[in-house]
């Protein structure tokens, strides 16, 4: 154990001051709380004389400063409430400048399942009325003649699959750029195409290979199962759900075991 410190000379005196200070300020404390009869008397017989009634200017003036200080409550709360909700509102705001648009291209290799199947099944979205920009070398742009295919019979038909991006001037195939398997050779299945000169001629090309014919089966047959609600997630998710439910059940009856040897101090 440490011995006991001693105070110095100094430190003393310096205590004794404070205490002796303290002791002069409260001097006359008591007298706020005492009330002296003879000023009492002097001060209610000199209303009386007068015939006016004696004036609570204590009372009036302790009203008045609770008034004031709910005042300034009430503006206090109100500037929070205010401050408050311009920041909700710029939560809101950024919530909304943050939130990306399914149907942009540029956003489906980082979709979720669940934003990937409403894509799969409600299909691309056109905008019309769109102004497209020229090529700086070739002066060329889309046009929404190329959504419109010509065929053999001279009958037309439309590329449901092909999307235009307004964001990068780049168009893209739907069902290739969803269900592609590795890396695809067009860029209509990666990075999206902008070679207008030549758009024709590659729309043609990719149209008729296997890849894009393969996954344009892919997205009818998908999108048939979402329309039916017969997906393979949907079987796993029943899966899962039956198989939760199972232990459950389980937990229940080992939780009712325990409570039952527990209650009739059995061993476990």
């Amino acid at each position: 154990m440490l011995p006991k410190k001693h105070l110095s000379g100094c430190e003393k005196r310096n205590n004794k001051k404070r205490v002796d200070k303290l002791i002069k300020s409260q001097e006359g404390a008591m007298d706020m709380f005492v009330l002296r009869p003879g000023a009492a008397t002097n001060s209610e017989q000199l209303y009386i004389t007068n015939g006016e009634e004696k004036p609570d200017d204590t009372k009036n003036a302790i009203e008045e400063n609770h008034v004031d200080k709910n005042n300034a409550a009430e503006n206090d709360a109100d500037q929070h409430t205010e401050n408050f909700s311009d920041h909700e509102n710029l939560g809101n705001a950024d919530e909304q400048g943050s939130s990306f648009d399914i149907y942009d291209p540029r956003t489906w290799n980082i979709l979720d399942n669940k934003s990937r199947d409403i894509l799969i099944e409600k299909g691309p979205i056109r905008e019309y009325n769109l102004v497209f920009p020229e090529d700086e070398i070739s002066g060329r742009h889309f046009s929404y003649d190329y959504y419109t295919r010509k065929l053999r019979n001279g009958e037309f038909s439309d590329r449901r699959w092909l999307v235009y991006s307004k964001h990068v001037n780049k168009v893209y195939c739907f069902c290739c750029k969803l269900f592609k398997y590795g890396k695809s050779k067009s860029l209509l299945a990666s990075e999206g195409l902008k070679d207008w000169r030549h758009l024709s001629e590659k729309l043609k090309l990719h149209e008729n290979s296997v890849e894009h014919i393969t996954n344009m089966n892919t997205w009818n047959e998908v999108r048939l199962r979402l329309s039916k609600k017969e997906t393979i997630d949907k079987d796993m998710q029943q899966e899962i759900a039956r198989e939760k439910e199972r232990w459950r059940l389980v937990l229940i009856r080992i939780v009712a075991a325990v409570k039952f040897l527990a209650k009739h101090s059995l061993a476990f």
